[in-house]
């Protein structure tokens, strides 16, 4: 087995039951190494000891050093793993312990409770690894070299992910998200080489490629109709007026309407060098632009903050979302947000959806709220995608 290829996963739960079956499930998958730890110091001495970890599996309540400690000590590896939080004991700390993961740099984060549903654990991984159940991907550390060489042969692409209106059960806008065609490993997700080539200062290399093929999607697709299409932006693009200049131009020699094109931002770009930043979303949205705010629960937005940014839309982090149906603390936030958001005139998308108790209480509670998740459509290349620009039947919740 190619060492490269290969998945390294840790479990990190003291109860062995519960490890039985983490374990089992995981090594079900291709190329997977599952390292065991029934104590936070003996998970802290498997990390040390690995180069690359792809997932750690962290039980919030064990003896030794608690899940929470162990987090804070794999948040100073290198390169950080995704990361799944499980507890029975303190479920209702989860979601405070994913923001706590978020704090310390974690952006892949899951969270379970016990019993372990392996649905729900299949679900997490695939989300968090970003690849099929069955096939995982190279590991995330590539160097830039082979990155470039990938863009200079026109390896990677856009693939899209569906964001449905519950009324229509159709697609109103699509989410164009990076990928990398690799001739030996296959399709590779963002975080494996988005970090590299923003530090590189070559993300808008990759950026423009991404828009190009996304308007010209716009224009091919058949019965789109007023599909918007969703592209995110980096902090460095956001402020660079060459790049929006570009971009414009690009919009405009396609004749598509600049309303139908939502640049996406995140809660940190949005407050980072407030007044230049600002700037530039004003021009954006003057344009006709759409705005939307990305990842909206996981920073530090006041409302004096949405009041004053020209948004036209929230999205929902998943760290909200999931587990909506049974967590009180989301549905308070959900609602609170949604009524001020419906006030404002602002679109809401609530990404995330990976389970049918999720979707149900969304479609019972909040059908003004457009639904993005796994469960829905997962990322698909282009050539797939008009196939999913409506709901599946199948999906068991419309009855």
């Amino acid at each position: 087995m190619n060492s490269r290829s290969v998945r390294k996963i840790l479990i990190a739960e003291d109860n062995p039951s519960q490890v039985s079956v983490l374990k089992s499930f995981c090594e079900q998958l291709d190329n997977v190494l599952v390292r065991i730890a029934y104590d936070g110091v003996q998970a802290c001495d498997i990390s040390n000891e690995t180069t690359a970890l792809d997932l750690a599996i962290v039980d919030l309540h064990m003896p030794n050093m608690d899940g929470i400690q162990l987090v804070e000590k794999l948040a100073r590896r290198p390169q950080l793993p995704a990361l799944i939080l499980i507890s029975g004991n303190y479920s209702d700390l989860l979601s405070t312990s994913k923001q706590a993961a978020q704090e310390l740099g974690f952006t892949r984060i899951g969270q379970l409770t016990k019993p372990i549903d392996k649905d729900e654990l299949k679900l997490e991984i695939a989300n968090l690894l970003d690849v099929s159940a069955s096939n995982f991907v190279v590991d995330s550390n590539l160097p830039l070299i082979d990155i470039v060489t990938g863009l200079a042969r026109n390896q990677f692409c856009a693939y899209y992910q569906a964001i449905y209106d519950l009324t229509s059960k159709k697609a109103v806008q699509i989410e164009a998200l990076a990928r990398w065609i690799h001739p030996q490993h296959g399709v590779i997700p963002p975080g494996s080489f988005i970090a590299t080539l923003e530090h590189e200062g070559m993300i808008s290399l990759l950026t423009r490629r991404i828009v190009q093929t996304s308007l010209d999607l716009l224009i091919g697709l058949a019965d789109a109709g007023d599909l918007k299409v969703s592209i995110n932006l980096s902090r460095k693009l956001l402020v660079d007026d060459e790049f929006i200049e570009w971009l414009i131009d690009q919009v405009e020699l396609r004749r598509i309407a600049f309303s139908r094109i939502v640049l996406e931002i995140t809660e940190t770009m949005a407050f980072s060098n407030a007044g230049h930043t600002l700037a530039a979303l004003i021009r954006l949205r003057m344009r006709g632009f759409e705005l939307s705010l990305d990842d909206f629960g996981t920073g530090h937005t006041t409302l004096e903050h949405i009041k004053n940014l020209p948004i036209t839309e929230l999205k929902f982090d998943r760290s909200i979302v999931n587990d909506i149906h049974k967590n009180n603390r989301s549905q308070n936030i959900i609602s609170g947000m949604a009524k001020i958001a419906d006030g404002l005139g602002f679109r809401m998308v609530a990404e995330g959806i990976d389970n049918s108790q999720d979707l149900n209480y969304l479609r019972k509670h909040h059908r003004n709220i457009n639904l993005q998740g796994f469960l829905l459509c997962k990322p698909v290349p282009a050539s797939e995608l008009e196939g999913r620009l409506a709901l599946s039947e199948d999906i068991g919740c419309w009855m």
